[in-house]
């Protein structure tokens, strides 16, 4: 993962993820830990306070009152069948009206306001928070839970998007919202989930001028500090829920909060590590993540690398959009095959079951989808309730045979969804399989230049987009579940571990008409706008992907994308030959040693 701060008065720290083997796989199956550093979690929060000579909240004892006494298994429908929607759209009278056609063009007319950019690098730093739900629809009221040691702080909503350039505006502000320190508490063995359940400090009703978006609720100690940001999805639930195609918005961008909870590591425990076991088994890590804390770590900095560059993108085109999250995905499935296109962006890696059935069906309606990214759909995850709420807490074990339910019925296993228990690999949906992590340096090499990917984008045959390729990748492979007319359009050639191997940018289509694009790198969309923090990103690379993005947007806006532009199958050269003809030892990505141990 990339550089991420730990508060303002901490240095920063690279978490490096080690590769062990699955003990439930035949074959080596990985899943990614994190090093841990001495200051994380709940220490950056304590550091944090300690900037400003204050002592912070402690992280409490291991125990009550978290409890985790049973686990509910998922509902075992027909691979590729739609599920049954659980959950129905918001009956408020302004969450039933019709946006019009057009609306994102109207609605980025409006001022915009660059001061959340500053949330990027502030993670829990003075004051800390979290909402009661990850989505909410007109008429509904947000419940806004806050710690720290300030006597107040103000709540600024932001909702991303273009607004000529700003990527945001303020929709709604107040000052002055009361602060206590409150502490967390865990669980302990045998899933180590951390929960806040903190006081509301403030509730926040949502109005008609809430346009249905992806926001960020910034809180901040003091008006000019860079303020803690918490990720927010305003739905339109007056359409988007009929038959395939009805939508009014033909694209819907899904916000992988699935993805930013695994990574979280507030109060010093996520589904990949805990402060204790250092060693390759992590014992400690969580085997259930809760919502009802505020974001950390890795977790924190997800949506802006990954969710809402892609978003702005979408509204500079003028396209309209609406926007859902994983969990709002398993709650209803039908909504996506409502849209003409599903986007994902650059790293969704924790998928339900629900939600894989809802994709599958979707494409096989004629919703194209678009992975702006890479290791999507890589490993299973289950829901469950907390105290405060449906769905506040995901269920990730990695092993079988620690998983509970598993024992009954191996579906319910969260394990890979490549795993003799699931048998859905990811390559089946998104077309490549999941590569590696760690691959340093090298650059996407353009083979197909005559694919309608890249018109207008003025590349040539054997361009290399420089410095494209870092952190995690997907490779098209010769495995089962790859579509057989995958057309690899890009590779970039690398050497990892001394082996010989490529990353893929690659497209194919569904007998339906539906395309599947799949970027192949983790860090596309913060390329795109030149917004990877401490990366650097070469200014044509951007250039590029965000023209390629627009083509698949446009593209996508209009309906099944095989239908005009069908695939054929056009394999990349040999990882060997993209290497050995590569102009530049900076244009062949290198990957560290295998760090991988048998459990």
């Amino acid at each position: 993962m990339a550089l991420h701060a730990l508060g303002h008065c901490l240095e920063r720290k690279r978490m490096d993820k080690r590769d062990t083997a699955a003990v439930d796989a035949p074959r080596t199956a990985r899943w990614k830990t994190v090093t841990v550093s001495a200051v994380s979690g709940a220490a950056v929060f304590a550091l944090g306070y300690a900037c400003t000579g204050a002592s912070a909240p402690s992280a409490g004892s291991a125990g009550p009152p978290v409890k985790i006494a049973t686990q509910t298994p998922e509902a075992s429908d027909a691979f590729g069948n739609l599920p049954a929607d659980r959950t129905k759209p918001s009956s408020a009278p302004c969450a039933t009206v019709r946006r019009p056609a057009g609306w994102s063009k109207i609605e980025n007319a409006k001022p915009g306001d660059s001061s959340w950019r500053s949330s990027f690098d502030a993670d829990t730093s003075v004051v800390a928070g979290y909402l009661n739900q990850v989505s909410a629809a007109c008429g509904d009221t947000l419940e806004l839970h806050l710690s720290g040691y300030v006597s107040s702080a103000s709540v600024t909503a932001y909702r991303m998007g273009w607004y000529g350039g700003t990527g945001g505006r303020v929709v709604w502000s107040t000052s002055h919202v009361p602060v206590i320190a409150s502490p967390v508490k865990n669980s302990g063995a045998p899933t180590y989930t951390v929960e806040a359940s903190w006081p509301v400090a403030e509730r926040i009703p949502v109005t008609a001028a809430w346009t249905p978006g992806y926001y960020l609720i910034v809180i901040r100690a003091k008006p000019h500090d860079d303020g803690d940001a918490i990720p927010l999805i305003i739905r339109d639930d007056s359409d988007g829920n009929g038959p395939p195609g009805s939508g009014s918005s033909p694209l819907l961008l899904q916000a992988s909060v699935l993805t930013y909870q695994a990574y979280n590591n507030y109060g010093r425990y996520s589904l990949y590590y805990g402060p204790k076991d250092l060693s390759s088994k992590r014992t400690d890590r969580s085997r259930v993540a809760s919502f009802d804390r505020p974001y950390n770590g890795d977790g924190y900095r997800a949506p802006f690398l990954y969710d809402i560059p892609l978003a702005e993108e979408a509204e500079k085109l003028g396209l309209d959009v609406d926007y859902t999250t994983d969990i709002d995905v398993d709650e209803r499935p039908s909504q996506v095959a409502a849209h003409k296109a599903l986007l994902i962006g650059g790293h969704s890696e924790y998928w339900t079951r629900r939600m894989y059935d809802a994709a599958v069906y979707a494409r096989h309606k004629g919703t194209n989808i678009g992975f702006f990214g890479a290791n999507e759909i890589y490993w299973h995850a289950r829901l469950e309730p907390s105290p405060s709420g449906p769905d506040r807490r995901m269920v990730v074990y990695r092993y079988a045979n620690e998983d509970p339910l598993a024992k009954s019925d191996p579906s319910q296993a969260t394990v890979l969804w490549n795993s003799p228990q699931l048998q859905r690999p990811e390559n089946s949906i998104v077309g490549p399989a999941y590569g590696e992590l760690g691959a340093d340096g090298g650059a996407f090499r353009i083979l197909q230049p005559d694919s309608w990917i890249f018109a207008g984008t003025g590349v040539t045959k054997d361009q290399y987009l420089k410095n494209s390729l870092a952190g995690e990748y997907d490779t098209v492979k010769s495995i089962g579940g790859t579509p057989p007319d995958i057309d690899v359009i890009a590779a970039a050639p690398i050497v990892f571990s001394g082996q010989s191997t490529m990353a893929t940018m690659s497209y194919y289509t569904d007998p339906s008409g539906a395309g599947v694009f799949a970027g192949g790198m983790t860090y596309w969309d913060c390329q795109m706008a030149q917004m990877c923090g401490d990366r650097p990103v070469d200014p044509g690379t951007a250039h590029v992907l965000a023209a390629v993005t627009d083509n698949v947007l446009r593209t996508y806006a209009q309906g099944p994308a095989g239908k005009r532009y069908p695939s054929m199958y056009r394999p990349a050269p040999s990882a060997q030959a993209l290497i050995s003809t590569a102009p530049s030892l900076s244009d062949v990505g290198v990957g560290p040693p295998k760090t991988s141990t048998s459990e």
